[in-house]
């Protein structure tokens, strides 16, 4: 499937994107180097903008930076995985509670747009479009929480929970069509302003994604 063409306003935002797709179609490996000089040349643009690029990859967990060694692809252990999803399952508890308290009908459109945006792109078999979908319905939960600090948090957490997702060696196509599930019912218990079992279907869809992408990348992780 061809990829969908983006206007970019700087060449590190075109830099990163082109990287993050690279990553999520695992045409870079695991523990890969990424050289500036070699990016920059693939990719047609100075090694400014790479650089900025590995950057903000760096920040979201997806890269290590070393001096005299560059950027490299993490390679994750299996406590990484788990530390990650104990403190995104905690942040995401409190952030569908508070969404709770400030939803609106807009909100629960959009959410439930989120799910049926999920549903096609499993449908199609898009891992990317999954990935960004799936990715949108919790950024929307931690944004209607009325709390950046919170946001910003499980931003950074999702980014790098997405690329344990990558590294499962099998296919991850039972993984996501047990999240979509598990969505529509974090969905239900918001729309029916249900607090206490909103924080027990968020629970409970972190500590299974968790044992899957285990479960599927135990020779990775």
């Amino acid at each position: 499937m061809e990829r969908e063409e983006k206007l970019y306003t700087t060449s590190a935002d075109y830099v990163y994107d082109e990287l993050l797709h690279r990553i999520l179609t695992r045409q870079i490996k695991p523990g890969e180097r990424l050289a500036e000089v070699d990016v920059a040349v693939s990719l047609g643009v100075s090694r400014t903008p790479v650089r900025e690029a590995l950057r903000r990859l760096a920040s979201q967990g997806l890269l290590e930076i070393a001096p005299n060694i560059g950027a490299r692809l993490v390679s994750p252990t299996r406590k990484d995985v788990e530390d990650a999803f104990a403190v995104r399952g905690a942040l995401e508890s409190i952030a569908v509670k508070l969404a709770i308290e400030n939803i609106d009908a807009t909100d629960l459109d959009e959410l439930e747009d989120a799910i049926k945006r999920e549903e096609r792109a499993l449908q199609r078999e898009d891992f990317e479009e999954y990935l960004e979908v799936n990715e949108d319905f919790h950024r929307i939960i931690a944004q209607l929480s009325g709390n950046r600090v919170l946001e910003d948090f499980i931003k950074n957490c999702i980014a790098r929970v997405s690329i344990y997702t990558v590294f499962c060696k099998s296919s991850i196509n039972e993984v996501a069509r047990m999240s979509l599930v598990e969505h529509k019912k974090i969905f239900d218990s918001i729309k029916e302003k249900d607090i206490a079992r909103a924080e027990r279907a968020m629970e409970e869809h972190m500590i299974n994604t968790l044992n899957s992408l285990l479960s599927c990348g135990e020779k990775t992780v």
